[in-house]
């Protein structure tokens, strides 16, 4: 892991690159954990050529325009939201810019920017001399990623802005794949009704339509060009975790007996975890939610009841909740 850190902490201490990075890594794994605890602070506290950088973190799930990406980044470094939203952040003890600045507001209307009642560009707000980009979620915006990957490489390329993209590509590659799968299927239908190929019983009729999507439709290959372009280095994220379950249990340090029980049965948090075969540590975050009120709701009816019996509940906890979310997750 420290490894991975050191990498990364090489890419934005390098004076001149016109790529960005890649992390990947399977849904839940803690990659933003990951940015949040190991990287963010890290990248902050360097100080090059008398320059401190500041990063600027934006997850794109459910974004559905590239403007909605230009606003959020204007919303981080124009000096004008200290006039406005600062203080509102101040006055609501709130040290993260609020949705509802984010989406949906007219920015131009709400820090009194205008060009003669015509539409403003964001981007020639831009201060991103000092800034590293961190974009999150890449596969689960709702915009091509075709045109994502195009509009951050305007900053990367153009710009030189040290920029890091975390993504799950196993997932990417199925959206990629399966977007707009109705209309493909229509059109591939068509194209071989009108060469022929649909009276041809040569190939299975779903095999034949198969080859006619991918011909016609492949954005893999899109992707695979513009990564080619724009990604110098792809770094594997495989979380440390001994290191993240300290991270997870440290939420329920209010109730000591709680927290003494889960230290004492890492162990069984730690192989329930490993034998259901992913590394999707959001569920277990959710299971262990469940058990706390378990516990909390055992421990005032039944104050006797024994540690065996408290143990092979957060095992059934953590076992049930991989069984039930991760069959959800893989059937998305």
């Amino acid at each position: 892991m420290e490894e991975l850190v050191e990498s990364i902490l090489d890419y934005v201490r390098s004076d001149y690159t016109d790529y960005a990075i890649m992390i990947n890594g399977e849904w839940g794994s803690g990659k933003t954990y990951f940015w949040n605890n190991k990287i963010k602070n890290k990248i902050e506290g360097l100080r090059l050529n008398g320059r401190k950088y500041t990063t600027i973190y934006m997850s794109l799930y459910g974004i559905s325009n590239l403007e909605d990406i230009s606003k959020k980044i204007f919303i981080e470094t124009t000096q004008l939201m200290d006039k406005n939203l600062r203080k509102y952040m101040e006055a609501n003890n709130q040290t993260h810019i609020p949705e509802y600045a984010k989406n949906g507001l007219d920015m131009a209307n709400f820090f009194g920017v205008s060009q003669n009642g015509d539409k403003v560009d964001y981007s020639k707000f831009f201060s991103t001399e000092d800034k590293i980009l961190c974009f999150d979620d890449l596969e689960r915006a709702n915009v091509d990623v075709i045109d994502i990957l195009g509009y951050i490489n305007n900053f990367v390329e153009h710009d030189h802005i040290k920029t890091i993209i975390i993504c799950n590509e196993k997932e990417l590659a199925t959206k990629l794949k399966n977007s707009n799968l109705e209309m493909k299927t229509f059109i591939a239908t068509y194209l071989l009704d009108k060469e022929g190929g649909l009276n041809k019983t040569d190939k299975p009729m779903v095999e034949k339509i198969q080859e006619k999507i991918e011909y016609v439709f492949d954005k893999a290959n899109d992707y695979e060009r513009i990564k080619e372009k724009l990604i110098g280095e792809t770094f594997e994220y495989a979380p440390e975790f001994n290191y993240i379950i300290n991270g997870i249990l440290m939420r329920y340090e209010s109730n000591p007996d709680l927290i003494r029980f889960l230290r004492e049965n890492t162990y069984l948090i730690t192989s329930t975890f490993n034998k259901s075969g992913t590394r999707n540590l959001r569920i277990l975050k959710h299971a262990l939610n469940d058990f706390k009120r378990i516990y909390e709701l055992v421990s005032k009816s039944y104050p006797n009841i024994s540690n065996k019996i408290l143990q092979t509940m957060l095992i059934f906890t953590i076992a049930i909740s991989f069984e039930i979310k991760a069959r959800k997750s893989n059937k998305r």
